[in-house]
């Protein structure tokens, strides 16, 4: 019995050794080790793809002419812009290249400069931009691909540079036309105007239409320029170099300016008597003051031409009105002054004459005061001076 239960008792222990072997041969995991490694290598393989990937297009990205834009306008701040300024049609020679890369700093100084894609059809190995400077449009520029490399098999990574810069010049919109006596100087920023800017043909002067039948006079001589890109400086000299005042008219972007009259001078003592005794004697006439004078013109034939318009007139006052003039005592002139010489040429001069002539009337013992406000224009014809023409000027009070 006792041998019996030993038998038994070894075989199922023998059983249950074998058992606890194989159980634990099987709880071994292997397969879940090598399968853990599997998963956890192609883990990091996605990962580093990824990356590759992920690095891969943002150098891709860096690379497209957009991303290299930035660099392109840090190469062009410190290279200056207005270097690639191109001016449309021909420099107006009162301004120079320098006129406009100055006016090209104050339109773009203190802005933003950026550049956006420009419209329109693209050359893929040269795109455009349009450069702007706080939204005003300033030029275009446009990249060139100095090399272009594969990358990832269907990619490629392209090196880009500046092809080509076109900055906009302002529009020269400014014009100037001058109107000045031909004996004068016209400067326009620091340039004197010639035949160049002179238009065709020239006026006499209203004021020397009488007088250009007996003496060269003054004419008015126009010049004129466009393509100026600011109102520009205007300097204006007369015949002894004296520089003039004058006014201007601005309509939009034209500007004008009118000199009809040249500068006053010191007029010699000399001269001036003997306008004032002329004037003084011409005003007799009419006032019956001069002996003869109900006669002929004879007493003032010899201040003026022998064909002058005056005498005309003055011949048909005495034929027709000089009956009419009050009698009175010996006239006595009072206030006089000549002033405003004008010297145009040797032979041609202007300057005003005025006085008070005052005479008691004897019908009626009252004083009667005649005033002469006059312009007078003298000629040298034949050795001596001539009033070629009489501008009477009105009181302004």
């Amino acid at each position: 019995m006792e041998a019996s239960h030993g038998i038994c008792g070894g075989e199922k222990g023998g059983r249950i050794m074998r058992s606890v072997e194989k159980q634990k041969k099987k709880g071994f995991p292997f397969f879940w080790i090598f399968y853990l490694l599997f998963v956890i290598t192609l883990i990091v393989f996605w990962i580093c793809v990824a990356e590759y990937v992920k690095k891969g297009l943002v150098l891709y990205e860096e690379n497209q002419p957009d991303a290299q834009m930035e660099k392109v306008m840090d190469e062009l701040r410190s290279t200056g812009l207005e270097q690639y300024m191109t001016v449309g049609g021909e420099i107006s020679r009162f301004e120079t290249a320098e006129n406009y890369s100055g006016e090209f700093r104050e339109r773009t100084g203190g802005k933003i400069l950026f550049c956006t894609k420009a419209k329109g059809f693209q050359d893929a190995a040269a795109p455009k931009y349009e450069l702007y400077a706080d939204g005003e449009l300033i030029g275009y520029v446009t990249l060139k691909e100095l090399s272009s490399k594969p990358f990832m098999g269907i990619l490629s990574l392209s090196e880009w540079s500046v092809g080509s810069v076109e900055i906009l010049a302002a529009e020269a919109e400014e014009s100037l036309t001058v109107t000045v006596p031909d004996a004068y100087q016209v400067w326009i920023n620091g340039q004197q105007a010639d035949e160049r800017e002179l238009m065709e043909g020239s006026d006499v002067a209203q004021e020397f239409v009488y007088a250009a039948e007996y003496v060269e006079v003054p004419k008015l001589l126009t010049y004129e320029t466009k393509g100026l890109l600011q109102k520009p400086s205007v300097r204006i000299l007369d015949q002894n170099g004296n520089e003039v005042a004058f006014e201007e008219s601005c309509q939009g972007h034209e500007t004008k300016i009118t000199v009809g009259s040249m500068q006053e001078s010191e007029m010699p003592a000399d001269l001036s008597t003997m306008v004032l005794e002329n004037a003084e004697r011409y005003t007799n006439y009419f006032s019956v003051d001069l002996p003869g004078c109900r006669n002929s013109v004879e007493p003032i034939r010899d201040l003026f031409p022998q064909d002058s318009y005056y005498l005309q007139l003055a011949d048909t006052y005495r034929r027709e009105d000089m009956w009419m003039y009050s009698d009175h005592d010996a006239p006595v002139f009072m206030n006089e002054s000549v002033s405003h010489y004008v010297r145009y040429t040797e032979v041609f001069f202007s300057c005003e004459v005025y006085f008070d002539k005052k005479m008691k009337l004897k019908k009626t013992g009252r004083d009667k005061i005649d005033t002469t406000h006059f312009r007078l224009y003298y000629g040298l014809l034949d050795g001596s001076w001539k009033i070629l023409d009489i501008q009477t000027l009105l009181d302004e009070s």
